[in-house]
């Protein structure tokens, strides 16, 4: 069983074909690098405290693929629920209608559900089917896919009936569900926007300033390393306590 917040899971989540060992390494590669041009150009201190930034940022963007990776599984999921439940209710074998209908929503495009449907589909012919699904619920980077997978747990445990009905009635709900979120989430990514103006703008003026002799020495001075540090190490926790707060309200 794999630990959600353990790398391993995150790349799976996220989508990514990568080993942990590769992601650590561009991780420490990148940290390294920010470090040599952060001390080349704005000092030792500021040079490891962007080292440090770089270091955690992949780790922020590779929680983010994750859960931009579950909420682009989310908008297929009203379509994939109705159909899975009508395939149900005409009597097929959930293997069967799990592949098909992965099947029908690759024809109208490439989408992140899909591969999950398929593995999950070729697992249940392969191994026993709660495992299967217990499997797919356990790397989903979905809540609503997992919920799915546990509802067609129970569907399979009671032979079917009530549960293809409830399957078909979640559609519904997750269809209005899901429509207010997207509205949501597309005010917070503007609001992202916003917030990451002012450190560009601060780096684009510190990069123009620095041409100048008199100001680039000056930012080898102890008093300018330290306040440059403060500055960068204040905008980045704004921006995660920011970040933060809008992820939980979308």
């Amino acid at each position: 069983e794999l630990n959600p917040n353990s790398l391993e899971y995150k790349l799976l989540a996220s989508g990514m074909n990568w080993k942990p060992v590769t992601f650590r390494t561009i991780q420490i590669g990148g940290a390294v690098t920010a470090l040599a041009i952060g001390s080349l150009f704005l000092g030792g201190l500021v040079g490891l405290v962007l080292a440090g930034v770089v270091y955690f940022a992949l780790n922020a963007w590779l929680d983010d693929k994750v859960k931009s990776r579950g909420k682009a599984i989310d908008k297929y999921l009203p379509i994939a629920v109705g159909r899975i439940a009508a395939g149900l209710l005409a009597g097929g074998a959930p293997p069967e209608v799990l592949n098909t209908v992965a099947a029908s929503l690759e024809l109208e495009g490439k989408n992140p559900l899909s591969p999950e449907l398929y593995l999950t589909a070729a697992e249940m012919r392969s191994k026993d089917r709660r495992d299967a699904l217990v499997a797919l619920a356990e790397r989903s980077p979905s809540v609503s896919l997992s919920n799915l997978a546990t509802l067609l747990m129970g569907y399979i445990e009671a032979g079917g009936g009530k549960y293809a009905e409830t399957l078909m009635d979640i559609s519904t709900r997750v269809q209005q569900i899901l429509s207010a979120r997207n509205r949501a989430q597309a005010k917070a990514g503007d609001v992202m926007v916003s917030t990451m103006i002012l450190p560009v703008m601060l780096i684009l003026v510190i990069l123009y300033l620095s041409s100048d002799p008199l100001f680039a020495a000056s930012l080898q001075e102890g008093p300018v390393q330290i306040v440059l540090a403060g500055t960068v190490l204040a905008m980045v926790a704004g921006y995660f306590v920011l970040r933060s707060m809008i992820q939980e309200a979308v």
